[in-house]
Parts: C-alpha cells; sequence; structure tokens
C-alpha cells in the first residue's frame, strides 16, 4: 500500500502559506507520526518536537479533515518520556530489514537521541508491547487533537482590539466593544447588541474566527475578509 505524502506533516506544522517568505527558524522534526489506511482512506496523527500535534484525514487525493493543536510544555513532556521509554526498549531487540509495507498501518519514530524506526502493523493484529504502548500515546494524542476547539491553534496568537469583527461558533457575528487587562473580552453582538463577557480560556469555547481589524488599522496587519 502507497503511503499517502502528498500533504506532508511538516509543511503542516510550519504553517507555510503559497507565496510566503521561506521560514528562517529551525525546521521542527516530527517526533512521532502514524498512517492508517482503509480502502481510500488514510488518516495520520503528527507530534512534532515544536509541541505541535497535528491530525489530518484524506479520502483519495482529498484532504476532508485537518487540525492542529500546539500543546502545553507540561503535557507534551509527558507524551515525549513515554515516546522515550518506548524508543529505548524498541532499540534492545534485534532490527529486522521491512521489504514491504503492505500492512494497514505504520509507525515512524523518530525519538531524540535514538536512530529513526519504521514499524508496520495491522490493527487487527495483537501488537508487541512496545507497539501497543506507541499505539496508546498517539491515540490519546488524536482525541486531544480532535476533541480541541477548531480555533483554538488561530486564536493562541489573537491580540484582541477594539473593534475587531468575530464569528461565534454558534454563527453569530459580533464586535469586540471591551479589553480589560485580564485578557477578557466582551463582545457585542451584531444583530441584537447583547453583551457577552468571555474569558481569555473560554475563547476557543465562544469564537470560531477573528473576520477583520479595525478600520484604522494598516492594511497589511488585516486578516483577509470572507
Amino acid at each position: 500500500m502507497r503511503i499517502d505524502l502528498s500533504v506532508p506533516a511538516l509543511v503542516v506544522a510550519l504553517g507555510i502559506v503559497h507565496g510566503a517568505p521561506a521560514a528562517v527558524e529551525e525546521i521542527p522534526n516530527a517526533v512521532v507520526e502514524r498512517h492508517r489506511f482503509l480502502l481510500d482512506r488514510s488518516t495520520r496523527v503528527s507530534l512534532f518536537d515544536n509541541r505541535m500535534a497535528v491530525a489530518t484525514v484524506r479520502e483519495g487525493d482529498q484532504q476532508v479533515y485537518f487540525r492542529q493543536l500546539t500543546l502545553p510544555e507540561e503535557e507534551y513532556e509527558i507524551y515525549l518520556r513515554a515516546i522515550l521509554e518506548v524508543a529505548e526498549t524498541a532499540g534492545q531487540g534485534a532490527r529486522v530489514p521491512i521489504k514491504s509495507n503492505d500492512k494497514d498501518a505504520v509507525i515512524y519514530l523518530n525519538a531524540p537521541g535514538y536512530p529513526p524506526r519504521t514499524i508496520f502493523y495491522s490493527p487487527l493484529a495483537v501488537p508487541k508491547i512496545h507497539t501497543a504502548r506507541l499505539l496508546g500515546v498517539l491515540d490519546d494524542i488524536e482525541l486531544r487533537v480532535r476533541e480541541s476547539s477548531p480555533s483554538q491553534e488561530a486564536l493562541r496568537h489573537w491580540l484582541p482590539k477594539k473593534g475587531d469583527r468575530v464569528e461565534l461558533l454558534t454563527g453569530v457575528g459580533a464586535t469586540v466593544f471591551e479589553i480589560h487587562e485580564n485578557g477578557v473580552v466582551i463582545l457585542a453582538y451584531t444583530d441584537t447588541g447583547i453583551l457577552e463577557v468571555v474569558p481569555v480560556e473560554e475563547r476557543p469555547n465562544v469564537i470560531l474566527r477573528v473576520l477583520t481589524r479595525p478600520s484604522h488599522e494598516s492594511s497589511a496587519a488585516r486578516p483577509n475578509t470572507p
């Protein structure tokens, strides 16, 4: 079975945009990555050393799902410790060359300080102990990403300004009416004028995306409007 690398996860983790200048910072490395295949559907989950977790689903040549999330440092360290333990255990056994990739799934393990390993397995078979441990880590990461708000990653870098227009998860439009020093944002609904208080930690649960900057902002700072 051919592994679909037409949209490399590395590009996703870098956030590369067509036409943008090349990134000057260090390129992140995939610490662990899993591809699963079912007919023409492929599911991929990746964890990078910049703490970015990515989940994608493709059907044929079409990407039908994408979500990314930067994990908190403490959470990333927990996953990394588990991955390093697996890498140390897996590295103690003899390495058997793999001559084909006709299995239903594959894991790429690239733990810091250990040689890269490729592990093919079938979800219908009982995996080896170290493979089962990796599967548990990857399942947990995938669930973490899928359960995150679709706007969580984008809003992580948002510095709200009075007048910013946003679209809420409910589909309603709103404008930033006031910003408090503790990061609390007060939104005014576009149609009704109702005010809603949104603490920093609740932004991804309320706001879907930022639409525009206030009119006095420079055009270079404005996101594209829909």
